[in-house]
């Protein structure tokens, strides 16, 4: 018997819920991967882009849909958000704490949930909502207890709620493309708008390039695959299948990811509040996922 629009529905939001648990897993890898490259973060910015968007240009090539500039008309104001969004972190890591940076980037899903309940007409149970604020504390415990030995700026802090901003942006855009593009259009269309954005702010900022080296090009082309291919494009896969305010608050998983994979990979310690952070995010994110419809 074949199966029904609404059951057809309801297995490709399952599907997106698992694709939105591996894009933020795969974003959380990217800073250890990021340990291994010896440039400084503008120059990754604009690499990383850059390979980015080529592997996903080539790919679509291959699929006999390629870019067009329609797309990139759609993914504008989507490619300027995600661009700023990663010149303001960039510069906030340089200017103020770590933990600072992240803590204030979390925050984020708040926003996102708060446009999702008052423009999507989105529904949050008052379930859902205890569990998304068990997990953004748990989330701070994993920051907290980590080494941030940076001092404290204002200015950075500030760099740090552009980035929130920016970054909350470019989800929403995300979900308000759905009807106009495909996933894939608009992912690879914000990647080329973001490699470009990236390289003009470098020059502005008189950042000198070097060639990376061989070694630098293959990590750099590992992140392009991991965190651009893999977590941008099943994120924005999964957005358009699921409410707005679930991808989100997902991303609650990202720091808590790059902790344990440093400590897997880069033997960086955990200590005793981080491990029970991890444990707290990790069961108040598949608390969400079993409320999920």
């Amino acid at each position: 018997m074949p199966s029904t629009p609404l059951q057809k529905s309801n297995q490709e939001a399952k599907v997106a819920l698992i694709g939105a648990a591996v894009a933020v897993t795969a974003w959380g890898a990217s800073g250890v991967i990021i340990k291994h490259i010896s440039l400084s973060s503008s120059e990754i910015a604009v690499y990383r882009f850059t390979f980015y968007s080529f592997l996903l240009a080539i790919f679509m090539m291959a699929k006999g849909s390629p870019l067009t500039i329609r797309a990139l008309r759609v993914s504008i104001w989507g490619g300027l958000a995600l661009g700023l969004d990663v010149a303001f972190f960039y510069e906030a890591l340089k200017r103020t704490t770590i933990v600072n940076a992240t803590i204030i980037g979390s925050l984020q899903p708040i926003i996102v949930s708060i446009y999702g309940y008052k423009v999507l007409g989105e529904k949050i149970r008052k379930q859902e909502l205890g569990i998304g604020l068990v997990a953004l504390l748990g989330t701070v415990g994993v920051l907290v207890g980590s080494t941030g030995s940076a001092e404290w700026n204002l200015t950075g802090d500030l760099f740090s709620v552009g980035s929130l901003f920016a970054w909350s942006a470019y989800f929403i855009l995300s979900k308000k493309t759905q009807d106009r593009i495909t996933p894939m259009e608009y992912t690879a269309s914000t990647a080329a708008i973001t490699a470009i954005m990236s390289f003009i702010i470098a020059l502005v900022l008189g950042v000198s390039f070097t060639v990376p080296s061989r070694e630098n090009i293959l990590w750099l082309l590992l992140l392009a695959a991991i965190a651009g291919v893999i977590g941008h494009s099943l994120m924005n896969w999964s957005l358009v299948r699921i409410p707005l305010w679930v991808g989100s608050i997902f991303t609650l998983f990202v720091p808590v990811a790059s902790a344990a994979l440093a400590w897997i990979f880069l033997g960086e310690s955990l200590n005793a509040l981080q491990v029970l952070s991890t444990v707290v995010v990790i069961l108040a994110l598949g608390s969400i996922l079993r409320y999920q419809r």
